[in-house]
């Protein structure tokens, strides 16, 4: 018995060894908690815009709303293409809605733009956890147009200047407009779809035209009649306006007509003697025309209402015609030997800066004063003939200060144009285009003439490529590097690019395009 006890014992004891100790059982897992669904809906005010190639910016909104609840964080991450847009102030939650404000970057090119904009929620800042259902995209389409060619050198400045970058290697041949019997065409303007030029024909009649931007088949045509003279069109708010002068006296013409359709709205009145126009300016709704019996006069209209505003003489009385005024967003500037500064909402003379190189070669202008920059308008200082080869010094003012900022020291002879600091001016008596610092006059670059050649109509400058016409060709030169020619085409004239893209070379007898784009 003492042995079966003794062995029981021993058995015992084996069992409560380490060797043979039993597991404790395992704690087990707790079973994860499923992510619930989170079911997004976007809705954004647009997924399509339009903006202008200036420094206009478009808005729009973005509402993420979704369903389902969660006892974890909600946290919402959006993505979207910095190079586009921009987030306009922080997102604000009200209740399971998240609200966004959006606007585009101001100073874009001109182009097409596709952006996706994808939205999530998270359990995390880090968005290690997406809520299932919370993923959604849309596509935001930006459309950055190139702005209306609306008078002289573009715009109310003068400036000749268009925000866009241009590959020449894409340059094509698009359509030409040559009208049978055709003596001359004057400057063009341009909206999107339309081209606006005023043409004179071997019988003696003045027609105002416009013709497709994309294929260059007219769309309309308004006869003038037999008038002496008539400038090239000018756009103005919804209107387009001609002046035009059947005989010296102080009833002469503009024409306000509607530019879609042609139609007739009415007769703006202004004295003048046989004189030659250049285009009208325009800002808004406010026209301004220089002319006057004797020259001097500067006139403003108001085209929403068809009526005057004021007119108002210049200090210098030395120019009769062949001027368009220039326009920012307090003065008009007028030059006739000296740069009269006339309030816009009064007419008031505001100041006038004499030229000490003013020089008298006859009673037409043929041009404008430029607003190259805020307090700086640069002009060309003298009268001249009814024709571009004679070149004359341009100055510079200082509107603030009220005096001469600097005069170059060489004569130009073409419309210059000015961007980002630099004036373009070719000089047909120095054999070259020269650009030049826009604040001190100073030559920074220039570009030989080609021999036999002259310098003709304006010059125009984009961020990339800077054209200009001789009396041979039409030219686009690099404004970086060496300034080598990129691109030319067999005709000249006056140059203007439409917001279809197109290069507008306008000679005497036809209108030649480019597509750019």
């Amino acid at each position: 018995m003492r042995l079966i006890l003794m062995a029981l014992l021993a058995g015992m004891t084996a069992a409560c060894s380490g060797g043979g100790a039993s597991t404790p059982a395992p704690t087990p897992t707790p079973t994860p908690t499923p992510t619930p669904t989170l079911e997004v809906t976007l809705t954004p005010s647009a997924t399509s815009q339009t903006a202008a190639e200036s420094n206009f910016a478009a808005s729009f909104t973005l509402n993420a709303s979704f369903t389902g609840t969660s006892s974890a964080p909600v946290v919402p991450d959006l993505q979207f293409d910095p190079a586009v847009l921009i987030q306009d102030g922080p997102v604000v939650q009200t209740g399971n809605v998240f609200a966004y404000k959006f606007k585009t970057l101001t100073g874009l090119q001109p182009k097409r733009y596709s952006s996706t904009i994808s939205f999530r929620l998270c359990r995390e800042t880090a968005c290690t956890t997406v809520y299932p259902g919370s993923s959604k995209t849309f596509v935001y389409a930006l459309n950055v147009d190139l702005l209306d060619w609306t008078t002289l050198q573009r715009n109310a400045s003068h400036d000749g200047y268009v925000h866009a970058a241009f590959d020449p290697a894409v340059f094509t041949n698009s359509w030409e407009w040559a009208p049978a019997s055709t003596t001359g065409i004057q400057p063009v303007a341009a909206k999107k779809g339309f081209v606006f030029a005023t043409r004179n024909t071997s019988n003696g009649e003045t027609v105002v035209h416009a013709v497709d931007g994309a294929t260059g088949t007219e769309r309309w045509q308004f006869s003038l009649g037999n008038v002496s003279s008539a400038s090239g069109p000018a756009l103005v708010g919804n209107r387009l306006a001609v002046s035009s002068m059947f005989i010296s006296s102080g009833n002469n013409q503009i024409k306000i007509l509607d530019p879609d359709k042609g139609t007739f709205a009415t007769n703006l009145l202004f004295a003048a003697q046989w004189s030659t126009f250049a285009q009208p300016t325009g800002v808004g709704n406010e026209l301004y025309l220089a002319s006057g019996y004797y020259g001097n006069v500067v006139y403003s209209y108001d085209l929403a209402a068809l009526t005057d505003r004021w007119n108002a003489n210049g200090s210098g009385g030395h120019t009769w015609d062949g001027e368009t005024v220039a326009i920012d967003d307090k003065y008009a500037y007028y030059y006739s030997g000296n740069l009269d500064v006339f309030d816009r909402a009064s007419g008031a003379l505001v100041k006038s800066i004499a030229d000490p190189s003013w020089v008298w070669n006859g009673y037409s202008y043929f041009g404008s004063p430029i607003v190259s920059s805020p307090n700086n308008v640069i002009a060309y200082s003298g009268t001249r003939v009814p024709s571009y080869n004679l070149s004359l010094p341009l100055t510079s003012f200082d509107i603030a200060a009220g005096t001469v900022r600097w005069r170059s020291a060489r004569s130009y002879s073409n419309l210059p144009a000015v961007a980002k600091g630099v004036l373009y001016a070719g000089s047909n008596s120095n054999g070259q285009l020269d650009a030049l610092n826009e604040q001190t006059g100073a030559v920074l670059w220039s570009w030989p003439l080609p021999a036999g050649e002259s310098f003709v109509g304006n010059v125009l400058v984009t961020d990339t490529l800077l054209f200009f016409s001789t009396t041979a060709k039409t030219y686009a030169i690099a404004l970086e590097g060496a300034h080598d020619v990129k691109w030319t085409a067999p005709v000249s004239g006056w140059l203007a690019i439409t917001p279809d893209a197109k290069l507008v070379v306008t000679s005497s007898s036809k209108i030649a395009t480019y597509s750019l784009q």
